[in-house]
C-alpha cells in the first residue's frame, strides 16, 4: 500500500511537469503533436466521459483534453459524483473480464491488450492446475479443494494480471517525452512477447505434467481458478486502501469539494 501511494505521488509530480511542457510553445511535445493544444478536463466534461464500448478515432481528433482523459482513466475513480454510476464505470474499466467488452474507448489499457493479458493469465493457470491434478491423484484426492486452487493458482495469476496492467498503461506517464515513450513501448512489447513465450512453455509443460491423467481433469481447477479470480476482484478492488474504489472515490470526492480536483493532469 505504501509503495502504491509513493508511486502515485511521484506520478502526479511528473504529470504536472509534463503538462507544463505541453503548454510551452516549441517544446518537445508541441513539435510532434497532432492534437490541439491540450488542457485539463473540466468537471462537467469529466462527467460526460462516463461511457463504455467503442468509438471512431475521428471523433477525438479535435479533443483538447485527450491526454488528460487518458491519464484520468488510468488513475481516477471520481467522475460523475454519483456513487453507483461511478462504481459501475469503475467495474467496466478495471475488471479483467468486464473491461474486455465495456471499458472506455480511450482507456490506455486497450481492449486488445486486455485480451492478450487474459490469454497469458489463462495459459499460466494451466501448469499449476496440472500439478495440482497430479498431486491429487498421488494422494488419492478425487476433488481439489477451493482453498488449494485459490492459494496456488488464483492468487499468483491475479498478481501477474495486476503487473501486466501497470505495464500496459506505463506509457501514459511519459506521453510527451518521445524517448521515454519509445523506451516504455519497447519494454512493454518485450514483456508481452516474453509473457506469450512463457505461456506456450506453460501449456507444453502442463501437457507433460498430466502424464496418463485425463486432460478433462484440468477443467475443474482451471474454471474454478478463473471464477475465483473474477469474483475475488470485486471485494479486493472495492475496499482495499489506495486501490479500492470506496476509499479512493471518497478521497477524490473530498478533494473536489475542497477545490483541489482529482489526480494531477498530464
Amino acid at each position: 500500500v505504501g509503495v502504491v501511494a509513493m508511486f502515485q505521488a511521484g506520478a502526479n509530480v511528473m504529470q504536472q511537469h509534463m503538462y507544463d511542457r505541453i503548454q510551452t510553445p516549441g517544446g518537445e511535445a508541441s513539435a510532434s503533436a497532432t492534437l490541439p493544444v491540450q488542457r485539463p478536463m473540466t468537471p462537467e466534461e469529466k462527467a460526460m466521459e462516463v461511457k463504455c464500448g467503442v468509438e471512431e478515432d475521428a471523433e477525438r481528433l479535435a479533443c483538447s483534453y485527450l491526454l488528460d482523459l487518458e491519464y484520468q482513466l488510468a488513475q481516477s475513480y471520481y467522475w460523475s459524483g454519483i456513487f453507483l454510476k461511478d462504481m459501475f464505470f469503475f467495474f467496466c474499466n478495471w475488471h479483467p473480464f468486464l473491461g474486455m467488452f465495456f471499458s472506455h474507448p480511450r482507456h490506455p489499457w486497450a481492449k486488445s491488450e486486455r485480451m492478450m493479458t487474459t490469454i497469458v493469465s489463462c495459459s499460466l493457470t494451466m501448469l499449476p492446475s496440472a500439478l495440482l491434478v497430479q498431486w491429487g491423484k498421488q494422494n488419492e484426492y478425487q476433488m481439489l479443494t477451493g482453498l488449494a486452487v485459490f492459494l496456488f493458482i488464483t492468487l499468483p495469476v491475479m498478481i501477474v494480471e495486476v503487473a501486466l496492467y501497470w505495464l500496459a498503461v506505463g506509457d501514459i506517464f511519459c506521453k510527451n517525452w518521445s524517448s521515454c515513450v519509445c523506451c516504455v513501448g519497447c519494454l512493454k512489447k518485450s514483456c508481452f512477447c516474453v509473457s506469450f513465450f512463457f505461456s506456450f512453455v506453460m501449456l507444453g509443460l502442463s501437457y507433460l505434467m498430466l502424464g496418463d491423467a485425463d486432460a478433462w481433469e484440468l477443467v475443474h481447477p482451471f474454471v474454478l481458478s478463473r471464477v475465483q479470480g473474477y469474483a475475488t476482484w470485486f471485494p479486493i478492488f472495492f475496499i482495499v486502501p489506495c486501490i479500492g474504489f470506496l476509499p479512493v472515490w471518497l478521497q477524490e470526492k473530498g478533494a473536489v469539494q475542497r477545490g483541489l480536483g482529482g489526480p494531477s493532469p498530464p
